[in-house]
């Protein structure tokens, strides 16, 4: 299985409401770019979003554009990867909203979980066993992996787009 992580794109400055900022023009770019990229060479299955507006901005780009190119994938959100969530039961959630969604044989299947800093880069981390790197606005790394559990993953692929 592939699980792509994807940081959403440029938004708003930080205010108040954090969850309802929205991406800016240049964020929609960004993600746009990144978007082309993943439904070029990924068959995407199901799209995971944080239910925070930028993120969801980001997934329902991507999702756009996966159906743009004949793909079909089921698009859901998850309340336990907002930014300031614990990673572990972040990957535990996921893990069971795959296999609810997409079953038990996970074999050639292709997971999207777009979200934010600092869970991004944690979950990431944990599933690889390293430690925290920095995600990009609107980067993606594809992570190949059996089962979602920690230090099971390898990253694959990795698309940040054009910042200028």
């Amino acid at each position: 299985m592939k699980v792509i992580f994807v940081r959403h794109g440029k938004a708003a400055p930080y205010c108040e409401d954090d969850a309802g900022r929205d991406l800016t023009e240049f964020g929609r770019l960004q993600v746009q770019q990144t978007a082309q990229y993943l439904a070029k060479y990924y068959q995407l299955d199901l799209i995971i979003t944080s239910p925070y507006n930028r993120a969801d901005q980001t997934a329902k780009i991507l999702l756009s554009q996966a159906l743009a190119l004949g793909q079909n994938p089921s698009f859901m959100s998850l309340s336990s990867i907002t930014p300031d969530e614990n990673p572990m039961i972040a990957i535990d959630d996921l893990e069971y909203a795959v296999r609810t969604k997409l079953g038990e044989d996970l074999t050639g299947k292709c997971v999207v979980v777009v979200c934010h800093m600092p869970i991004v880069a944690s979950m990431v981390a944990k599933l690889e066993n390293l430690s925290p790197a920095s995600f990009e606005l609107a980067e993606a790394r594809v992570l190949q992996m059996s089962v979602l559990a920690q230090g099971l993953a390898t990253t694959q692929d990795v698309f940040i787009p054009n910042h200028s």
